[in-house]
């Protein structure tokens, strides 16, 4: 277990650099590309239905829906998509248009898919200029990535610099940023009764199997990455957690001693043992996270990349960018071992419960 963060311990023994598998799934694996979309990798955002379960992904996933959207690319009639041998019920064209997959022109009684797009040729070109600007930014943040090292391998918690970069650095900032035009501003309609926002295709895809979740707390905010490699506790104990180390940086309740144990979280006395991100430090990784953002939206608004997205606004231009950049900065800093893995991705009987300790840390 680690020391309380206000000693200081020697350095832990980080896991090995990134499989080539797993930089595939970041990067993206040369593959003959599907007339399915539900075979794309497909993002959709934009504001959902609390009232439903059910997201794009899924939709597109359902019978042959994948075949009817890349059928659709250009509009097409139903006499057109039966010549082509696509089989279609209307109730599918209805449900497709419902959740605003597809556009129905009735002037000239054609489906058109709504998702934007991009297969092989264009992908190239874009992480092409995405390679090239996070190479700069990862010339420009050098110093900055070093300090928050070292500041990390002070505490013993240099395993954990792979989920502050993902979680906050590379992501969470951004997405406080885009909220209000892509999450808020949108609105449920009679139009758009189920979801309003956008959706994209790619091929080759970006697979990276894991995400991440943030607690907010008064005025903290509590990170965690997940994976399927490694189990662990249930969200809503997390979110328990969160409220109650927010203030003195202890968990005092018993239940989530005995549920976080083995975690790697905390000491005996229940302080702490993670990174806490404080003050100055708080700040560092605010600007570090603030010139990555600017970066991307300045890439997605270059007159290059928006021909080549084709999107309807800035905002969703810039989203898009910001997961090509979130992979590729990734990907980058662990080609180059400035940043390890702290888990095995791949393959989870290597992963232990003392190392959810590694995934996890609080800015306040």
């Amino acid at each position: 277990m680690r020391k309380p963060i206000s000693a200081i311990v020697t350095v832990m023994v980080l896991c090995n650099p990134l499989p080539e598998t797993l930089h595939a799934q970041m990067t993206g694996k040369e593959e003959a590309c599907s007339s399915n979309l539900s075979e794309w990798s497909v993002v959709a955002r934009g504001r959902m239905s609390r009232e439903r379960d059910v997201r794009p992904l899924q939709i597109v996933r359902m019978d042959n829906n994948g075949e009817i959207l890349y059928a659709c690319l250009e509009a097409q009639t139903t006499d057109q998509l039966r010549s082509a041998g696509i089989e279609f019920r209307r109730s599918q064209l209805e449900l497709l248009v419902d959740w605003g997959l597809l556009e129905y022109d009735g002037d000239v009684e054609t489906y058109k898919t709504t998702i934007h797009v991009y297969g092989p040729e264009k992908i190239a070109e874009i992480r092409s200029r995405v390679r090239a600007s996070v190479e700069h930014l990862a010339g420009v943040l050098s110093a900055d990535l070093d300090s928050l090292k070292a500041y990390l391998r002070e505490f013993g918690s240099e395993k954990n610099m792979f989920a502050v970069l993902y979680a906050y650095v590379l992501h969470g900032y951004a997405m406080d940023q885009f909220s209000e035009e892509i999450y808020r501003e949108p609105q449920l309609s009679a139009g758009h009764p189920f979801w309003n926002g956008f959706a994209w295709a790619l091929c080759p895809a970006t697979n990276f199997p894991v995400g991440n979740i943030v607690f907010p707390v008064e005025d903290a905010r509590f990170f965690t990455v997940r994976s399927n490699s490694i189990e662990g506790p249930g969200i809503q104990q997390y979110a328990e957690l969160a409220k109650d180390v927010a203030t003195d940086l202890r968990v005092d309740k018993q239940d989530l001693k005995n549920t976080f144990s083995s975690c790697d979280i905390f000491d005996e006395s229940g302080r702490l043992t993670i990174p806490v991100f404080e003050g100055t430090w708080a700040a560092k990784l605010e600007n570090m996270a603030r010139r990555i953002y600017s970066e991307t939206v300045a890439l997605a608004e270059s007159p290059e990349v928006q021909e080549i997205l084709g999107m309807s606004s800035q905002a969703q231009a810039a989203m898009f960018i910001h997961y090509e950049v979130r992979y590729a900065f990734l990907d980058h800093l662990l080609r180059s071992e400035t940043i390890q893995t702290p888990i095995d991705f791949e393959n989870g009987d290597r992963n232990g419960p003392d190392d959810i300790g590694s995934l996890v840390f609080l800015i306040r």
